[in-house]
């Protein structure tokens, strides 16, 4: 029969168990160190992982090329994670091996095999050891393949992602998608499979395009071209659309951009920052026109602008900051000043002209009222004495707004009650 084990010995076996579980834990949720002088792979091993003996795990997950020349402020991935989650906004998903798909929070580590879904209206962006960012917006989803000292290797499942590479000196980054293989050398580029379309874009650096076929072709992109990855155009490197310009310098509600001739539509996105990884929103318009969600919280946004052509290659961004007022004031809309009198609002900018037009049916023939010229966006009509349903519109007729695919216009009814 084994001898029984001392209480001080089995209560310190306990401890040293709790605290091996602890740091699991704390490096499973995406724990990382920053490189302080003096630190060694020795020190933050036998500091993270109970041992001094890992040291050369951490050296490959986080590419560190010459152990004893850690620079102070270095972010050191820890606990087999090898990316981190640094912004997410809405929901996002990771599936690990066989275990139940689990959300994501902010901070979360990320390993290879992981794959990581984005709900609609939600944005995730990852941060490598290396200190390349990934986004991953909307309605997406990326499978981390490899990542290590000398490699990094994604997969798109579908929808986009984004990707800021630093330079790799000597290292591989790979993107993969379901028809070709993408290397990459340091530079800004997209990659998408959405509504049909695989694509890739440069906004900076080149992207060299290798297919997955008996018979691969291949073919370098360069800064500011675009190729198809499938389809009968796949392979030729293309110009990609300019930046759009956009319109007017203020905002209540609506983004005006410059039409493109040949353009076949237009994305906008919103972000915290002028890196565009704490993105916040985005929507895609066949016209130069979007109408922002009254669910943005007030304040400043980074805003960038693009267009797609008629093959859906994805331009070139054009970036600025805009505000975005209280959602009350970009409502349209009538409010009874109690006294036969109503004041109708809608959304627009400093200098713009409106043609009003009141009426009793939705046809407006024939017309109760009519101002042609129309400086502002609130005006009161009324007295009232005939009851029953009443209609109004106004649009947007400043120069060159007339003609315009993006002028705006906005209607609307009130009912005046029975007295």
């Amino acid at each position: 029969m084994p001898a029984a084990v001392p209480a001080s010995l089995r209560n310190l076996l306990l401890l040293l168990l709790l605290i091996t579980l602890a740091g699991q834990a704390f490096a499973q949720q995406g724990q990382t160190h920053v490189v302080r002088p003096g630190d060694t792979l020795w020190d933050i091993s036998r500091q993270y992982e109970q041992s001094p003996l890992h040291w050369r795990q951490i050296q490959k997950d986080n590419a560190v090329q010459v152990p004893e020349h850690l620079k102070p402020g270095q972010v050191l991935m820890l606990g087999g994670n090898v990316a981190i989650v640094a912004e997410l906004t809405g929901s996002a998903w990771l599936t690990r091996g066989n275990a139940a798909q689990r959300p994501l929070a902010r901070g979360a580590g990320v390993q290879a095999g992981d794959v990581l879904v984005t709900e609609h209206d939600a944005f995730l962006s990852m941060t490598l050891a290396d200190g390349s960012h990934v986004v991953v917006p909307s309605s997406s989803a990326l499978k981390v393949l490899v990542i290590n000292g000398q490699v990094v290797r994604f997969e798109l499942l579908s929808g986009r992602m984004e990707s800021h590479v630093e330079k790799q000196n000597g290292r591989h980054f790979e993107i993969r998608t379901k028809s070709a293989e993408l290397g990459v050398r340091g530079t800004h580029f997209r990659v998408r499979d959405e509504d049909n379309v695989v694509a890739v874009e440069v906004i900076e650096g080149k992207v060299a395009v290798d297919e997955l076929a008996a018979d691969p072709r291949n073919l370098l992109v360069g800064v500011a071209h675009g190729s198809l990855l499938s389809g009968s155009e796949a392979l030729q490197s293309h110009q990609l659309p300019a930046a759009p310009e956009r319109l007017e310098s203020a905002i209540d509600g609506d983004i005006l951009v410059a039409p493109q001739a040949d353009a076949s539509g237009y994305r906008l996105q919103l972000a915290r920052d002028d890196g565009f990884l704490q993105l916040v929103h985005e929507q895609r318009s066949i016209l130069p026109r979007f109408t922002l969600p009254d669910t943005l919280a007030p304040g400043f946004y980074h805003l960038r602008l693009t267009a797609f052509d008629k093959r859906q290659l994805e331009g070139l961004p054009s970036d600025s900051t805009v505000y975005v007022a209280a959602s009350a004031s970009r409502r349209s809309g009538a409010e009874s000043l109690g006294d036969g009198r109503y004041k109708i609002r809608w959304p627009g900018r400093s200098g713009q002209t409106f043609r009003f037009e009141l009426a009793r049916t939705a046809a407006f023939s024939p017309l109760l009222a009519q101002d042609p010229a129309f400086y502002g966006t609130t005006v009161t009509v009324g007295p009232f004495v005939v009851p029953g349903k009443y209609y109004w519109r106004s649009t947007d007729i400043s120069t060159g707004a007339a003609d315009s695919a993006a002028a705006l216009s906005f209607s609307g009814s009130f009912e005046v009650p029975a007295p």
